[in-house]
């Protein structure tokens, strides 16, 4: 699987590969990409390799591979489009490679190809500044008016918000794949039997394999917080404290005079074939969470069939 990362020079390409990494110690030491660097990841889950294309930024490579658009712009599963949202000076140019990158593909991109458009360095505490909105709302505005037949999508990403990364990379890798589709559906079948609200299930490095909801608000929810649930199971480990699951009580307010929604959010860690998943539920209703620990069982036994079948 052929993972494109573009974008101009300095748009943080690279450091959105070491964050998925864990290689948090080489961030302060990130130098510029000399033309294209390729990184290879493999996901025993799934059963799938990926190889990564980091495009350095800067004219001079920008230039080689339009010129070279066979070797570097076929037979990707994905295009990850990079845009600092802080530089408003570059703002033209990121435009323009991205129009130049759209005119190669448009016509030679394989099934199921996606564009994903990173507004990236929406850093948390200067997101909800008025200057990062305007910038955004520009950004937006004219990529929409440049992109023709391709399926794409917006995310606001920040190497300080892990899950900002996780979810645009497992979206724009692991959630096409036929097996990723598979796993959906016994998650489906999950929630049908015990009334949950949304379910996902996560790899071991936190990349969401599968997710299920019904609501994209719940969705939403769970992917923000699984980093840092999955952390505090981890933590706890370091102190030999053996932990099967995190659950945290959570209350929906509503906007009628109806009363708030009390449920609960539970992490549970699954052994399957000696790799490690993590299950995140969550329930609108306190009282079906005995239901859902109950069917818990039912739904391992059926990962991992599943998982087996794959090898």
């Amino acid at each position: 699987m052929k993972i494109l990362l573009c974008g101009l020079e300095e748009a943080g390409k690279t450091s959105i590969l070491l964050v998925l990494d864990r290689k948090f110690s080489l961030l302060t030491s990130v130098a510029p990409t000399i033309k294209a660097k390729r990184t290879s990841h493999t996901n025993k889950l799934l059963g799938i390799s990926i190889t990564r294309w980091d495009l350095g930024g800067h004219q001079i490579y920008r230039k080689i591979y339009l010129d070279n658009k066979s070797k570097y712009f076929t037979e990707m599963q994905s295009i990850f489009y990079v845009i600092d949202i802080q530089n408003q000076d570059k703002f033209d140019q990121a435009l323009i490679y991205l129009k130049d990158i759209i005119n190669i593909v448009i016509d030679n991109h394989p099934e199921n190809f996606q564009l994903l458009i990173l507004l990236h360095k929406y850093d948390p505490d200067i997101k909800n500044k008025k200057e990062m909105k305007d910038n955004i709302q520009f950004l937006e505005s004219n990529i929409k008016s440049i992109i023709k037949n391709l399926k794409y999508s917006f995310y606001r990403t920040s190497i300080y918000d892990d899950s900002s990364l996780l979810k645009a990379f497992s979206d724009g890798v692991f959630s096409a794949t036929e097996k990723s589709k598979l796993l959906q559906s016994l998650l489906r079948d999950y929630m049908s039997k015990t009334y949950t609200s949304s379910t996902l299930l996560l790899d071991q490095n936190c990349f969401i394999i599968a997710s299920r909801a019904t609501d994209e608000t719940y969705q939403e929810i769970c992917e923000a917080i699984a980093p840092r649930l999955t952390n505090a199971l981890e933590k706890l480990e370091e102190w030999d404290i053996d932990t099967k699951d995190i659950t945290t009580n959570i209350e929906f307010p509503q906007n009628t005079l109806e009363q708030s929604r009390e449920g609960i959010i539970f992490l549970r860690k699954l052994e399957i074939n000696n790799d490690r998943l993590y299950l995140i539920v969550l329930c609108l209703n306190k009282r079906i969470q005995n239901r859902s620990y109950e069917y818990l069982p039912i739904l391992a036994a059926n990962l991992k069939n599943l998982l087996e079948s794959f090898e």
